[in-house]
């Protein structure tokens, strides 16, 4: 039954829900753990704090562009040897599945020219990404995520189920589109805009809170998106995890 239902909406099977259910209630409850957050906060310039906190007009810019300039390294889905650089010619992937949430799965590229190899472990422990300081949007919006709360702005992951994931933070009373992936000022309150400029057809996004999964589909949608009764089920899934 399961089966059908992610597959109506977008979703390949029940092993993606379980998988992401875990992954963001381990996420969110890192996000509610002081030890956690104060190494988080540490990791932010005093100069950044300081702006974070002044910035009435234009919230959480310093922090976003310091983040994504500074702080984080993009992992691309097609590394290039950075041995040898073998003229531009793909690397050998091979993927290994990880022991838990903690480390999710592991990449590993092979050069074919020289042998080199880059690996990258997909992490969803949070000190694991600030360690590493590379990643994808998961690992982005994981951290960012850390770092806003660490700041007092409860912040909760996003997932599309399609190849996305970003933040919303509770700014003024609402929850807000954040994602640490764009350039700001994309990157704050332009929740329409993979629907405008990578032409996303939603029909399935999920906002994962600790003891909270919300629909949020309609807020990054202009077409109007019915409802059906899928949510009960999936809140019943994300509960019982």
């Amino acid at each position: 039954m399961f089966n059908r239902l992610f597959v109506n909406h977008g979703i390949a099977n029940s092993a993606v829900i379980n998988d992401t259910f875990t992954l963001y209630k381990k996420v969110s409850e890192q996000y509610g753990n002081q030890d956690i957050l104060e190494y988080v906060r540490q990791l932010v310039p005093k100069g950044i704090l300081n702006n974070s906190l002044i910035e009435h007009e234009e919230p959480l810019k310093s922090v976003l562009q310091w983040f994504k300039k500074d702080f984080m390294k993009w992992t691309p889905k097609d590394p290039k040897c950075e041995k040898c650089n073998s003229s531009g010619l793909p690397m050998r992937f091979e993927l290994i599945n990880g022991n838990s949430w903690k480390l999710r799965k592991i990449e590993t590229y092979t050069c074919n020219t020289c042998g080199s190899k880059q690996v990258f472990p997909r992490y969803g422990d949070i000190l694991k990404i600030a360690e590493t300081r590379t990643g994808r949007c998961s690992e982005w919006s994981m951290i960012f995520g850390a770092i806003l709360n660490s700041l007092s702005i409860e912040t909760r992951i996003v997932h599309d189920y399609l190849d996305h994931c970003w933040n919303e933070s509770l700014i003024n009373g609402k929850w807000t589109h954040v994602d640490s992936t764009l350039e700001y000022p994309i990157s704050f309150d332009h929740p329409y805009y993979y629907e405008q400029n990578w032409g996303k057809k939603y029909s399935y996004v999920l906002a994962f809170s600790y003891n909270r999964l919300e629909d949020v589909t309609q807020r990054y949608t202009k077409r109007r998106v019915e409802y059906t009764s899928y949510l009960p089920k999936l809140k019943d899934i994300y509960a019982d995890i």
